[in-house]
């Protein structure tokens, strides 16, 4: 009996860890070969950015992501965006500020291609100024809040191909003649853009990252 009751509970011990580890592996969306992952990211192309329709558009050349990684297995991953190079569609100068931060994370996958939510926090304004440096028109981000439509690419070399089409709220502050829509709160506002994100350990060595 006591044999019996012995190997039973073995049994429902090895059970239990072994869904533990399952549901361990279920949430462990992006990993990395290191524990301590220096994460860095570039921009392909321009990245576009528009408030609203009829705004036309802001298109920034420059794009960068940074952040790190703490467990070779996450459930998110946290980036922090600085752009520069930005103008409109007039060839405006357009300011940046880099306060903002995005969370991604994998909510499923579509044509075997995981995709995800981002959720936006920090503040991000997008100041629009005239030929002789006047500030014509503001675009605020709204936040925090959370954009769909991020798909992730598990690309050559073990880094990620991040390809962003998300829809973005956001207020803007200025006439319809200088901003091209109408001042206040937007929910049809865009931005896409493709990034490369690569990771290096703590001594400088590549390591392999991915999205389950």
């Amino acid at each position: 009996m006591n044999r019996k009751f012995s190997l039973r509970g073995l049994i429902l011990i090895a059970s239990m860890a072994l869904t533990a580890v399952m549901a361990s592996t279920a949430s462990a969306q992006f990993t990395s070969t290191s524990a301590h992952t220096i994460l860095s990211g570039a921009q392909s192309g321009s990245a576009v950015f528009t408030a609203g329709e009829g705004f036309g558009s802001i298109k920034c050349t420059t794009s960068t992501l940074s952040g790190t990684s703490s467990s070779t297995n996450a459930a998110d991953v946290t980036l922090t965006p600085t752009i520069s190079g930005c103008s409109d569609s007039f060839g405006r100068t357009v300011h940046v500020d880099n306060n903002l931060t995005y969370t991604f994370t994998k909510t499923g996958t579509s044509g075997g291609t995981p995709t995800g939510t981002a959720h936006l926090s920090g503040s991000y304004t997008l100041t629009t100024t005239n030929s002789v440096g006047v500030v014509v028109c503001t675009v605020h981000i709204v936040t925090p809040q959370a954009v769909q439509s991020s798909s992730y690419h598990n690309a050559a070399g073990g880094v990620l191909t991040y390809t962003l089409n998300w829809r973005v709220k956001n207020t803007t502050t200025g006439s319809f003649f200088n901003c091209g829509v109408s001042e206040g709160e937007h929910t049809e506002g865009t931005y896409v853009g493709t990034f490369t994100i690569s990771g290096v350990d703590t001594a400088g060595k590549a390591v392999t990252l991915a999205v389950d």
